[in-house]
């Protein structure tokens, strides 16, 4: 294979890379609608949990926490400041991990009747969304 049919491969392949990049973002938007109206139609019929072809699908409330965008407006600030008040300083490093902050904020709401301190106000997104959870079923209906 000569240099130019080799960069032709090799774009060939980053083209590919872009276009399933781009079908996976519009599958993941798919799933989301979709796991958001199967929670809602298991709500209103008070169906919390249901096993189908092998799997079970559960019902489960979940809320996820991430830091609140507005550097300019001095929310990083804020939220470093609370965060340290709050004896979770240990998480700041030049940046808060998506996932540590996730999990100490769930942690702290816990210990705090489910509600975060009034310092995280504005510096932290809260989003609470009903998940369903599938897992292989031990029993086949």
């Amino acid at each position: 294979m000569t240099i130019p049919e080799q960069v032709d491969a090799y774009r060939a392949l980053l083209d590919e890379k872009d276009r399933l990049a781009e079908e996976t973002k519009a599958n993941n938007r798919a799933i989301e609608a979709a796991r958001d109206a199967l929670a809602t139609a298991m709500i209103e019929d008070e169906t919390p949990q249901i096993t189908r072809n092998g799997y079970s699908y559960t019902l489960t409330p979940k809320t996820k926490y991430s830091k609140a965008a507005g550097k300019a407006a001095g929310k990083d600030a804020e939220l470093m400041d609370a965060l340290r008040a709050n004896g979770l300083g240990d998480l700041i490093k030049e940046t808060v991990n998506a996932q540590s902050l996730q999990g100490a904020m769930s942690n702290l709401a816990e210990e705090n009747d489910d509600e975060l301190p009034e310092e995280f106000e504005g510096c932290v997104n809260v989003y609470s969304f009903n998940d369903v959870t599938r897992r292989k079923s031990s029993r086949k209906q």
